[in-house]
């Protein structure tokens, strides 16, 4: 479906996402300015809701004809994914995470992301995934490549060819459901042993991007969902890396899943370990 989307929308989407984070880096008081949602440790602040209203505003000026799954409707909303996954098969739909690594956020750790793409039929057509911290847009279209822009510097990007020896592995501690803590930490434990060392930073968009820039090597969570992950598969995707749930299925960004993420050359011991009964 990407002949649906011109230069011009895209380089347009860009720009949105950019201008969205960069308004990230204005926030104050961010702690007081925050409610709870359903779930375990579910935050959202003003910004996350501001920064949506304002982010799919412009998205719809973009792209009128498109419909919407973004984090903080689709939370409050039970049909949400029902919607998207009866959605006719032209149907585009932005998916979109306006601060991605809200906690982070929260705590002025300076590692959060806005997260948007473009998807056709469950797929991911195009996405971005910006971090305004660090000024680095991670972006790409299906069938042309994954790029970073840093610093308006744009090149592409690719996965890293090392095995798990050598590996520098990240994941997710599904926060929102800590009944899945010991399972998360029992597979941390186990890819601990097996790689070069493990990382927890708070951002699944940003963890799978690392993936596809070569800066991590592998990515696991045991549920993530659409806004989480739509535009980032996409970008792994392009860079020569591959997604799929822990037990090797498909992933399909009309609903939750679990989520491996690696390049090729560990993929395979890697998830030996993954699947491996706890």
């Amino acid at each position: 479906m990407t002949e649906k989307i011109t230069e011009k929308q895209k380089n347009d989407i860009l720009d949105a996402v950019r201008r969205a984070g960069r308004g990230l880096l204005t926030a104050h008081d961010i702690e007081s300015h925050m409610k709870v949602k359903p779930g375990d440790a579910n935050f959202a602040t003003v910004w996350d809701v501001e920064t949506q209203r304002v982010l799919c505003s412009r998205l719809h000026e973009i792209m009128p004809e498109a419909g919407f799954l973004a984090e903080e409707d689709a939370e409050n909303d039970g049909d949400a994914y029902a919607e998207r996954a009866n959605a006719n098969d032209d149907s585009i739909t932005f998916i979109v995470d306006p601060i991605d690594g809200t906690t982070n956020f929260i705590h002025g750790l300076s590692h959060s992301a806005v997260s948007v793409a473009v998807s056709a039929c469950g797929s991911p057509v195009f996405g971005c995934v910006y971090n305004p911290y660090l000024d680095e847009m991670f972006y790409a279209s299906k069938g042309g490549g994954a790029y970073l822009c840093k610093n308006g510097v744009t090149a592409p990007i690719h996965v890293s060819d090392r095995t798990l020896d050598r590996a520098l592995c990240a994941f997710g501690t599904s926060p929102y459901e800590r009944s899945r803590a010991d399972v998360t930490f029992e597979l941390a434990k186990r890819m601990f042993l097996s790689c070069r060392e493990v990382r927890r930073e708070g951002s699944a968009a940003l963890d799978i991007c690392y993936v596809a820039a070569g800066r991590y090597d592998v990515y696991f969570e045991l549920h993530i969902c659409p806004w989480d992950f739509a535009a980032a598969l996409l970008i792994l995707t392009e860079a020569g890396g591959m997604m799929t749930a822990l037990d090797g299925s498909p992933v399909d960004d009309r609903r939750p899943t679990s989520a491996f993420a690696s390049n090729i050359a560990c993929r395979s011991e890697a998830a030996a370990i993954l699947s491996t009964p706890i």
